[in-house]
């Protein structure tokens, strides 16, 4: 019996075997996954240890707050000093120009004055009078605008009332020969038309005629030929408008 046993076992021991060989070979696309690597979870905390993190992170977050306030206020407190710095700069540099232009706009005021004097007895009171009485109606603005220590203003009508005075001691000199070249102002110089003018291409009379000025039009002067101005009106139109027909706004 024993030995019947034996045998059995040993016949299915081999078709095993046999079935195991004949089956699919191993391949990594039949490989088995591999096993999950195992995780540990963390150990929960207790309520007490809970309450002491909750604690704890309250207490870096307010130190954390107090530093920014800190920093807030250095912070503040360096913008003041720089503003303040900054606005004692700019006053000191509004001084000192103030000074330096109020000390130009004197000297060329006198200047001015008199090269206007020196027209006066060139001319005489009579010719050009109106012309004349252009040049000090500049000269009397800048010399108002400088007592009220307006001295940007003043030096921009002074400057106006030197190219006047200038052009109508050109124009005398020149006056046995035509002009012929433009003479362009440093300062534009805003003026009126005193009747009712024409605007024209050329400073001749026999230039086309551009426009009718009405009486009062406002213009601005930028440069000048002879007896004639080249002037710019509000609109944008430009031309040349006899000197002896504008006059000061």
């Amino acid at each position: 019996m024993t030995h019947r046993l034996v045998r059995w076992f040993t016949l299915m021991l081999c078709s095993l075997i046999i079935v195991g060989c004949t089956h699919q070979p191993f391949s990594r696309s039949t490989a088995l996954p591999p096993p999950p690597i195992p995780t540990l979870d963390p150990l929960p905390m207790s309520f007490d240890e809970q309450q002491q993190m909750i604690m704890h992170l309250l207490q870096v977050l307010s130190q954390k707050e107090t530093e920014i306030s800190q920093l807030r206020a250095h912070q503040q407190s360096q913008v003041k000093e720089l503003k303040e710095t900054t606005s004692q700069a700019a006053r000191a540099e509004i001084k000192l120009r103030r000074f330096a232009t109020e000390a130009d706009v004197a000297s060329q005021l006198a200047e001015v004055e008199v090269a206007m004097e020196m027209l006066r007895s060139t001319l005489g009171t009579e010719r050009k009078a109106s012309l004349q009485a252009l040049a000090q109606r500049l000269l009397d603005i800048a010399r108002t605008s400088f007592k009220r220590d307006e001295h940007s203003i003043a030096a921009d009508h002074v400057a106006q009332a030197e190219q006047f005075i200038t052009m109508l001691m050109d124009n005398h000199l020149t006056a046995a020969t035509e002009a012929t070249s433009e003479v362009p102002f440093k300062v534009a110089i805003p003026l009126k038309i005193k009747v009712d003018s024409h605007l024209r291409r050329e400073p001749n009379s026999s230039a086309t005629v551009l426009k009718v000025l009405k009486k009062t039009t406002p213009v601005v002067a930028r440069a000048y030929q002879g007896q004639w101005l080249y002037v710019q009106t509000e609109v944008g139109d430009f031309g040349w408008v006899m000197i002896e027909l504008l006059e000061a706004p």
